[in-house]
């Protein structure tokens, strides 16, 4: 009987032991998470945040224009895809200042770009590639736009600054226009040309001195290795951990000044390199992208754009809310100083006027939709792919020689990708998470299981015992002389009973 309590108290132990962990281990869990989560200074998370141990992938592909004298005369553009030209992207943040009354951090940026000829597929950076100059373009677009009536100012400049082109395409190799940079020629006199040269060498962010009045023009490479003028200030999460990398102050302000209503204004969501963990299917991750002057809604992993012309609570980024540009286009004058409309790779997902006013986009979900792949419990970035294409409108333009015959179009420049795949180290720390999960849920099981198994066990043997141990009574009915039974007692009044198997006293066998 004692080994039957002990088998019971063992199982019931048991069971209890797997009940406690079933309701307190995910608690303890979460607990954890959310304290590991916090950008406290000195803390794993908080190195790794600001010192990101491992390079982005960095991909850009150029729009080849194949039929540039055709364009001259009217006639739709041609393009044709080249890329990746893949770079290794570092990210750093530093200077960093904590701030413990508000739990808050701020700090500069800095970005690095590396090319990476392994993952190029072939490709150097030395193809030549035709492509609208930019820089001729964007003076051209924003002088239409803000002062039309100072185009042939800008005609002559840019016959001044540029040699007197015939084309406003250029041939050159991927890396000038990219990285390396194409000619400015500011030692010019003229009128025109001195006048131009002042406003670019104030306002124009992505020219590189080359020489006394001389810069280089690219698209990266004024950003190469430079830090961000403006300080970001965002939360560190250990008051709150769903506070972890919410935005409070960008260039020191609490909210962007260049729309025309305070939610469009408004730093939503973090700083899109750390998320607040523990969030469900039906959650969306919101983070604000300094780069585009906005914040972006993930909308469960896959993001867009908008629709500026459908949403009310979008027409804000419109310049003109009259007649505000379509699903996923985003006009980016306000944000960049140039006009450029920003969008889906090869026009996915936007209004198909757009895609039939060119020829060679072929857009796709898997290569050219943003999406983001999450562990939900710790919020990590499993798999990444932030992509945007940069396009500009062109149009005939009579005042300007190089573009008096051009066709109406919204013709696409180049697109990048940002991308994250974490190896197997990094997967393999996240992993951890689940793999000790998987073996207290397992624990959890085989304790309920098993000590419902064992209190049974005690339960049949108690049963089993308890019946062995009871007296088996059988009643003895006497014979007559004759042989006959008799239901009489005998003697009279005493029904006698014996215990079967047992031997006869021997005090009862005399006589």
């Amino acid at each position: 009987m004692v080994s039957i309590k002990k088998l019971g108290i063992g199982g019931g132990s048991m069971v209890v032991f797997g009940i406690l962990l079933w309701c307190g281990f995910p608690g303890l869990i979460r607990s954890q998470i959310k304290k590991q989560i916090a950008l406290k200074p000195g803390s794993e998370i908080r190195d790794m945040w600001s010192n990101t141990p491992f390079p982005l992938d960095f991909k850009v592909y150029l729009f080849n224009v194949t039929n540039p004298d055709e364009i001259k005369e009217g006639q739709k553009p041609k393009l044709q895809e080249v890329g990746p030209f893949f770079y290794d992207e570092w990210k750093v943040k530093f200077d960093l200042v904590d701030r413990e009354d508000e739990d808050s951090v701020e700090y500069s940026m800095r970005s690095t770009w590396f090319f990476n000829a392994k993952k190029s597929k072939g490709l150097t950076g030395e193809e030549i590639v035709v492509c609208p100059h930019l820089m001729i373009l964007g003076m051209v677009a924003a002088t239409l736009k803000d002062k039309p009536a100072a185009i042939g100012i800008i005609g002559k400049a840019v016959d001044s600054i540029f040699h007197k082109p015939d084309s406003i395409f250029v041939t050159a190799k991927a890396k000038d226009i990219l990285f390396d940079g194409l000619p400015v020629d500011c030692t010019v006199t003229d009128f025109a040309g001195s006048a131009v040269c002042n406003v670019l060498k104030t306002e124009a962010k992505d020219l590189v001195p080359d020489g006394e009045n001389r810069y280089k023009f690219s698209v990266f490479g004024g950003k190469n290795g430079t830090a961000v003028p403006q300080r970001m200030k965002v939360l560190r999460g250990i008051k709150n951990y769903k506070d972890v990398g919410r935005v409070l102050e960008f260039d020191g302000k609490p909210a962007l000044d260049i729309w025309p209503e305070d939610h469009c204004n408004a730093y939503n969501g973090t700083d899109t390199t750390i998320f607040p963990p523990l969030f469900g299917p039906d959650d969306d991750l919101v983070s604000f992208g300094y780069e585009i002057c906005r914040s972006l809604n993930t909308l469960h992993y896959t993001a867009g754009l908008g629709d500026s012309s459908t949403n009310p609570m979008e027409k804000c980024f419109c310049s003109d809310p009259d007649n505000c540009l379509t699903k996923n286009l985003y006009d980016m004058t306000k944000c960049l100083g140039v006009p450029l409309i920003g969008s889906m790779p090869h026009f996915y997902d936007t209004d198909g006027k757009y895609l039939a006013m060119v020829d060679g986009l072929h857009p796709n979900q898997s290569e050219h939709e943003l999406d983001m792949d999450f562990e939900p419990m710790t919020a990590t970035p499993i798999r990444a792919h932030k992509r945007l294409q940069f396009n500009m409108f062109i149009q005939p333009i009579p005042k300007f020689r190089l573009m008096k015959n051009f066709p109406e179009a919204l013709l696409p420049l180049f697109w990048v990708e940002e991308g994250i795949l974490l190896d197997d180290e990094f997967v393999n720390k996240v992993k951890v998470v689940f793999k000790v999960t998987a073996v207290v849920t397992f624990l959890k099981w085989i304790m309920i299981l098993g000590g419902i198994g064992m209190g049974g066990a005690a339960g049949f043997l108690y049963y089993k015992n308890r019946d062995s141990g009871k007296l088996d009574i059988t009643k003895v009915i006497p014979k007559t002389a004759s042989g006959e039974k008799t239901e009489k007692s005998w003697p009279p009044g005493m029904n006698i009973s014996t215990i079967q198997a047992a031997s006869v006293p021997s005090n009862l066998d005399r006589n």
